[in-house]
């Protein structure tokens, strides 16, 4: 990378070099691209992403813009999940895209990943869809546990456990 920076980009106007796992560098490699961060050529980017900003030295850091990033909103994968579905001629109700939304912990690649798989040659995709592809349980059944825990109703608990374990659900 570093010998290939000083030579101006074939296409555009910016060479950008995204540098994932950033922290996982060795020192050597820091210092090395050290050089380069201090004195940056005019049509050069790079981006180092890590979610471990601690690990970097404070040289490296000293010399960057940072931006945050956040975990997207179920709502903001429901949405784009519902458009991708209407795209794609998939219907999934509402429950269904929750639960990938939800599943998928903040991910749009893992959401989108999430109901490819789900969705797989079905016309209609449900949440049950979802929690059998997925391996877990439903929120139903585990209301019904909470419910039967409140009201101490063992054989509802018991029984419920005993079909999860039986289904090798998580």
């Amino acid at each position: 990378i570093l010998e290939k920076v000083q030579y101006v980009p074939v296409n555009g106007k910016f060479k950008i070099y995204i540098i994932d796992e950033v922290h996982m560098l060795t020192n050597h490699a820091f210092n090395a691209l050290l050089k380069t961060l201090e004195e940056p050529p005019e049509n050069v980017i790079f981006i180092l992403a890590t979610t471990e900003l601690h690990k970097l030295p404070a040289t490296i850091v000293s010399r960057c813009q940072r931006s945050d990033f956040r975990r997207i909103t179920v709502a903001e994968i429901m949405s784009r999940l519902a458009y991708i579905a209407q795209k794609e001629n998939i219907k999934a109700d509402n429950d269904a895209l929750r639960t990938i939304a939800k599943y998928s912990q903040g991910g749009m690649r893992d959401a989108i990943s999430l109901f490819e798989l789900c969705a797989g040659n079905r016309d209609v995709l449900s949440a049950a869809d979802v929690t059998d592809t997925i391996g877990t349980i439903s929120t139903e059944m585990v209301a019904n546990v909470l419910q039967a825990i409140r009201t101490k109703d063992y054989s509802i608990i018991f029984s419920t456990i005993d079909d999860i374990i039986r289904s090798s659900k998580d």
